[in-house]
């Protein structure tokens, strides 16, 4: 009895707090409630293990949160009656923070940690944390109309509307975990049958707070176990060490690692950012691949198993949206494809790290129904597999699945074109951070500042002058980008602002007068000269670049690349200023210019 004693008091202790911060994250109460309760249920699941911790409160809290951000309805306290205004005005306060904002600052503010210990539970550095925390803390505080202390007391208050908010009782909870902990040992059951059938094949055990309970569904919902059994993947549905020879032709491969991704850290790639895309999924199974010889060459194929197409599909989504959007090292996404023949959707991205030795990674996702497959070929100091390999081993890949996905025909002879990169994750419309090319010798990473309305065009030189606003914009955005890391001048950076016309013609002729003004300035300013200039035309895009250099002294001359795109009634203005050393090419320059502009295909 005395560990169900030790559980009911920590429960006791804790729940009404854990409710509270679930509820401010995502303003959803029923989701709040739901993940509260599902993260004790684990609790008590290991509570052998959760209660040695120093603070059990630690392996509970990363779950609750992780479970109601998954399961929240957005804004969803609009449709909550008897809401007071000055409740409305603090959840809609905290929504519009960004996500690594809104989780520090309630870190801190509301679970009580130091930043050290909040770094560490968001797995960033302590400086990421702080400056994350100053700046939620900025915008709250002005978005409330009030100073920190106001902004700390409104945020608590938030507590007062979980009076009516029911939660289980501690024996409810754990007979929870029993029934839960017997579902898992029958999943498990039938998983080792399914190994046995699939030739030592490893199919994946759901984790503890998100397998399926077969206790706990009712019976009429019930997962059928024949299904289940024929949806895990096994070894003879992944690539074998020929046909993951299109990643390095030429090289022996050889097979490193096949299982079911659920002992370890569960990273098997760069930039992968959770153990499972899919972490409610039925099945999943990775392997590893490692080429002999010379380039230095390695592939992981992974292959999970959705409950519905839906979430096969956010699955989907997710594994592009982790390289799409990474920020590792001087990691720049290149290229993006769009596979077609192959299932229901498909997806390449090119991604380079540019740390010497140079790494470049091919990214090819697919899915078919609610199977989703990734392979992640690497390929260090050398030039990656041309595209038309990379798109056939996506087909190979999903040939071997079509049986498991419930096609018969999923996998034709692929076709591909490039296209603009998906989301990053980031704000749309405005450049990632992994969008940016190298500069010089430069050996670290680009890091971007939070987008804002252009009030000021920072973007500006005096040859364009060119104001966003006063030209007639209605919405206007803008950031900076450093690299804060480098010992560099201080006029170092990139900037970006782009407006939004009210039609396509107002657009354009905002971008002829920039034009104009730029082909005057040598004439106005005779400090200034204006070189290198290019310009391009295509039926979707207009885009125009130069560089400027301007004689401040005899001995000191400040150079600027200039550039301009207009995309439909959207122009993009793009200024980068760089040092004498460190510079990006004229070619790489316009490369971003393009990549902007399909960034502003996002709004």
């Amino acid at each position: 009895m005395e560990r169900e004693t030790s559980f009911d008091s920590f429960y006791r202790a804790t729940r009404r707090q854990l409710l509270h911060q679930a509820f401010a994250l995502t303003g959803d109460l029923p989701a709040a409630q739901s993940a509260v309760r599902d993260a004790y249920v684990g609790a008590w699941q290991h509570w052998r293990k959760v209660s040695r911790l120093g603070d059990p409160l630690d392996w509970v809290r990363p779950r609750a949160w992780q479970l109601a951000q998954r399961r929240h309805t957005a804004r969803i306290w609009h449709r909550k009656k008897g809401l007071s205004p000055e409740h409305a005005q603090v959840l809609d306060g905290l929504s519009k923070l960004p996500v690594a904002q809104r989780r520090v600052l309630l870190l801190v503010d509301l679970a009580g940690l130091d930043l050290t210990h909040a770094a560490r539970e968001l797995g960033v550095t302590r400086d990421v944390a702080a400056q994350n925390l100053r700046r939620a803390s900025e915008q709250l505080t002005q978005l409330l109309d009030t100073d920190g202390a106001g902004a700390h007391d409104r945020v608590a208050g938030l507590d007062t509307l979980l009076e009516g908010a029911a939660l289980p009782r501690g024996p409810i909870v754990r007979r929870a975990g029993r029934k839960r902990r017997q579902g898992h040992a029958l999943v498990g059951a039938i998983v080792a049958l399914v190994v046995a059938l699939g030739a030592g094949a490893v199919a994946y055990q759901p984790s503890a707070s998100d397998a399926v309970d077969l206790h706990l569904v009712k019976p009429s919902t019930r997962p059928d176990v024949n299904a289940l059994s024929a949806s895990a993947p096994t070894a003879r549905n992944l690539l074998d060490r020929d046909q993951i020879g299109r990643l390095g032709p030429g090289q022996r491969w050889q097979v490193t690692r096949t299982g079911n991704n659920t002992s370890g850290e569960g990273i098997n790639t760069v930039c992968q950012q959770s153990r499972f895309a899919d972490p409610h999924g039925y099945a999943a199974i990775v392997r590893s691949f490692q080429a002999a010889g010379s380039p230095r060459r390695s592939a992981v194929q992974t292959v999970e198993v959705s409950k519905t197409e839906q979430q096969a599909e956010a699955g989907f989504r997710t594994t592009v949206g982790w390289y799409a959007g990474c920020r590792v090292g001087r990691l720049q996404v290149l290229n993006a494809y769009r596979v077609d023949n192959i299932g229901d959707e498909a997806d390449v991205l090119m991604v380079r790290l540019w740390k010497k030795p140079v790494t470049t990674m091919s990214v090819a996702v697919a899915r078919t129904g609610k199977v989703t497959t990734s392979t992640v070929g690497t390929t260090v100091g050398a030039s990656p597999p041309p595209a038309e390999q990379i798109t056939q081993s996506l087909a190979d890949a999903v040939a071997m699945l079509c049986g498991r996905s419930g096609s018969q025909d999923c996998a034709k002879r692929p076709t591909y074109r490039v296209v603009p990169p998906p989301p990053s994750g980031e704000e749309r419309g405005i450049l990632a951070v992994a969008d940016l090319p190298p500069v010089g010798r430069i050996a670290k990473p680009w890091v971007g500042t939070e987008p804002a309305p252009a009030r000021v065009n920072p973007s500006a030189t005096t040859c364009d002058r060119a104001d966003f606003a006063k030209a007639g914009a209605r919405t206007t955005r803008t950031r900076t980008y450093l690299i804060p890391e480098a010992a560099l001048p201080a006029r170092f950076g990139l900037s970006e602002t782009y407006g939004v016309f009210p039609s396509t013609q107002a657009a354009a002729r905002f971008l002829s007068d920039v034009r104009a003004r730029v082909g005057r300035c040598e004439d106005r300013d005779l400090a200034t000269k204006v070189s290198n200039a290019a310009q391009q035309r295509t039926s979707t895009r207009d885009l125009s670049s130069w560089d400027l250099s301007t004689e401040v002294t005899q001995k000191t001359t400040v150079r600027f690349r200039l550039g301009f795109v207009r995309v439909g009634r959207t122009v993009a203005q793009l200024t980068f200023a760089p040092a004498p050393t460190d510079d990006m090419t004229s070619t790489s320059f316009r490369a971003l210019l393009v990549r902007a502009g399909d960034r502003l295909r996002e709004l």
